[in-house]
């Protein structure tokens, strides 16, 4: 059972930072993890991936594309850092980002950025959504992130998979 079955975006129930990261992690099975983090204003996104990678040719190319993409679309960075997290079996790769001026776009970006720089040592959960659930998730993303670029979020949530479900704390 996925969150969006248990409520309605709109009932209330979830604020929009919740639903944001709800609808961010239906959306991308790629991304194991995330954050919004009130006190900084960022996102912060977690990816796991196999040993086998080379981190700082990765990270210096992400960066690059993040910053040509930012300043194609005319937007100021404040806050973009990729650190790597070493476990003992998978590393996270963390990408943390200013929610003012991400985008779903860019989102998009770092996803399909992984995908192909990383090719399998990234560890993707099984999704299942629909073309048109896609979208719908879509739509979500773009409507909750104009809301906090707006409003700003005012308190810390985490979000993350666990045996298909998703599940939201507050930090």
């Amino acid at each position: 059972m996925t969150a969006v079955e248990i409520a309605d975006l709109n009932s209330g129930y979830l604020t929009h930072g919740t639903g944001l990261l709800v609808s961010i992690l239906l959306r991308y099975p790629e991304i194991g993890t995330i954050s919004c983090c009130n006190e900084q204003q960022t996102l912060v996104l977690k990816f796991l991936i196999s040993k086998e990678y080379d981190f700082e040719p990765l990270k210096n190319k992400l960066l690059l594309a993040l910053e040509l993409f930012n300043q194609f679309e005319g937007r100021k960075i404040s806050v973009c850092s990729i650190e790597q997290h070493k476990q003992q079996e998978v590393d996270l790769l963390v990408i943390t980002r200013d929610l003012k001026s991400i985008t779903k776009n860019e989102i998009n970006l770092i996803v399909e950025f992984l995908k192909s720089n990383i090719g399998k040592q990234l560890i993707v959960e099984q999704g299942n959504l629909s073309e048109e659930e896609i979208l719908l998730q879509e739509d979500v993303i773009n409507h909750m992130l104009t809301v906090i670029k707006a409003n700003g979020t005012d308190k810390s949530f985490t979000a993350l998979r666990e045996d298909g479900r998703v599940l939201v704390f507050n930090s």
